[in-house]
């Protein structure tokens, strides 16, 4: 998927603060039971921030739930298959930093 094209899944919230060749940084809101689908990166190594409320990042080959609060961080490596979910009551805050390299969504 190119980087500019619209992403495959529709979240509360979604706000670009940094877009280079070499990094992306966003600011997102997922309502109670939204998420993010299973998808991987070519690339980039995703970092997930928790900034409020609870996420699940699920990550495959191997299994592997990884449970945010806030103050909490995951980090998936380029090419691992995962996604994100809001797993809490409340929506959920994440700020996600994405690099080095040129960021693209591959649907899993």
């Amino acid at each position: 998927m190119s980087k500019d094209a619209p992403a495959p899944y529709a979240i509360a919230g979604k706000e670009t603060i940094l877009a280079t060749a070499e990094a992306k940084v966003t600011l997102m809101t997922l309502d109670p039971g939204q998420g993010i689908p299973p998808h991987r990166h070519g690339a980039v190594t995703d970092h997930t921030f928790c900034l409020s409320g609870t996420a699940a990042v699920v990550l495959s080959d191997p299994e592997e739930t990884l449970l945010l609060s806030p103050g909490d961080r995951a980090t998936v490596p380029p090419g691992r298959v995962h996604e994100v979910a809001n797993r809490g009551d409340a929506p959920a805050q994440l700020l996600l930093v994405q690099g080095p390299g040129a960021y693209d969504f591959q649907p899993a």
